[in-house]
């Protein structure tokens, strides 16, 4: 048991008061599973210490759940065995205010302690003391992936776990993770194994996704990858998470998951603007990112929204750039994906000519529209068609509509925009 966590209990002693003991233990019990997950909401109910009802349900914001915790005062493996036929339908959180006991009996055994283990996992149930939530709290912060497990082991962590096992558990990950990134089967089995044993599928699925996704952004056959009891690739809603609740991640932990990833799907997440862990992704994808092309829309700020520009966000279902008083919104496949656009007038020729001299982009492809007829003036060979004479009689005819670059139509809404392939970058003209 930590000092602290002692500290409090004893505090709580020194009260005559019993609801004033209890509300003081149930604050350091709070305390203790708030260190691993601070965006946890604890809240109390009006019972201690009963059978079937919970001291503490902790929520979270934005996220459809809740998870009961139940405080029993002993550590001892039988008594808490004996309290699980209670608990199975809840899959709760178990926090003993003892420390957990695994010394064998009197005869050498420690069959109880299986025995609750194996009760435990069965019924998605996890039970901890303080030297677990202590394990844990203390190294969360040492990457986000041991972030990304502290906070699923508070929603769905299962079995049995002291300081000891939690540490086991931590190391794992780690290795797997580092496993992983250098296509090492050994380590990544054996977090694989860690996570999966310590979390329920929800959670546990969501942490082996990650590990594939790493092992396959350093180029690592799937099909070498363990088995795991999740399949599938990385999902919108677990980038959302990612993106949401990862803290600190290093450069080569978001070129990770940026291979893992594309614009279609960062179009399709959930993250708050401003988002530093979304600045930190695209910062590092940016060279590997593809796109239909860009939208430029006038969007003056708005009352409280960030200044600071230009940054990415994800809004009316795209990838955006926010500039000042500007919008660029990305198309990942179909320019049907942007935002309606702006009522404005299309570009003359010479105005495109003047804008494209600013950026060394080649522009094969304009499109000249009148009512409902268009034009099309194209270079077979990939050469630059604005300087072309043959373009000079039908702009005089029509009107200029459409601009495209080498990789597809793109949309010129008050800027023209082109696609350049290359190198996978966008730019803008004008």
């Amino acid at each position: 048991m930590r000092a602290e966590f002692r500290s409090a209990l004893a505090a709580a002693m020194q009260h005559d008061d019993p609801s004033g003991r209890i509300a003081v233990i149930k604050q350091a019990v709070t305390d203790e599973v708030s260190s691993m997950d601070p965006t946890a909401r604890p809240r109390f109910t009006e019972y201690f210490n009963h059978s079937i009802a919970p001291d503490i349900v902790l929520q979270w914001p934005n996220e459809n759940r809740e998870r009961l915790l139940f405080v029993r005062p002993t550590g001892d493996a039988s008594r808490l065995l004996d309290g699980m036929r209670f608990l199975t339908r809840h899959r709760p959180l178990v926090f003993t205010l003892e420390d957990l006991d695994a010394s064998p009996d009197g005869n050498g055994s420690i069959t109880a302690w299986q025995s609750l283990e194996e009760a435990a996992s069965a019924a998605s149930t996890w039970i901890t003391d303080s030297s677990g939530t202590e394990a844990m709290s203390s190294v969360r912060k040492r990457s986000p992936t041991l972030g990304l497990l502290s906070q699923a082991l508070l929603r769905g962590g299962r079995g049995v776990s002291n300081g000891e096992e939690i540490s086991r558990l931590t190391n794992d990950t780690e290795a797997g993770f580092a496993g992983a990134s250098n296509l090492s089967t050994a380590p990544t089995r054996s977090a694989v194994q860690a996570i999966e044993g310590h979390l329920d599928e929800d959670q546990s699925g969501r942490l082996t996704r990650l590990l594939r996704a790493v092992w396959e952004g350093h180029g690592g056959d799937l099909a070498n990858f363990p088995r795991t009891a999740t399949l599938g690739r990385l999902t919108e809603d677990d980038l959302s998470y990612l993106l949401e609740t990862t803290s600190e991640g290093s450069s080569d932990f978001w070129r990770h998951i940026g291979r893992a990833v594309n614009t279609a799907m960062l179009g399709r997440t959930r993250v708050n603007d401003p988002s530093p862990n979304l600045q930190a992704l695209m910062h590092e994808s940016l060279e590997t990112l593809q796109a239909k092309g860009l939208r430029v829309l006038y969007e003056p700020l708005h009352l409280n929204e960030s200044e600071d520009t230009p940054r990415w966000l994800v809004s009316r279902g795209c990838l955006a750039l926010r500039g000042l008083n500007w919008t660029a919104y990305v198309a990942a496949r179909l320019t049907e994906e942007f935002p309606s656009s702006d009522q404005v007038q299309a570009p003359d020729l010479p105005t495109l000519r003047k804008r494209a001299e600013k950026n060394p982009v080649t522009i094969t492809q304009v499109r000249l529209r009148r009512g409902d007829r268009v034009f099309v003036y194209e270079s077979k060979d990939g050469g630059n068609v604005l300087g072309h004479p043959g373009l000079r009689s039908p702009a005089k005819a029509v009107r200029l509509g459409l601009n495209a670059g080498p990789r597809g139509e793109v949309v010129g809404d008050g800027a023209v925009v082109a696609w350049h392939g290359g190198r996978g970058g966008v730019y803008l003209v004008g």
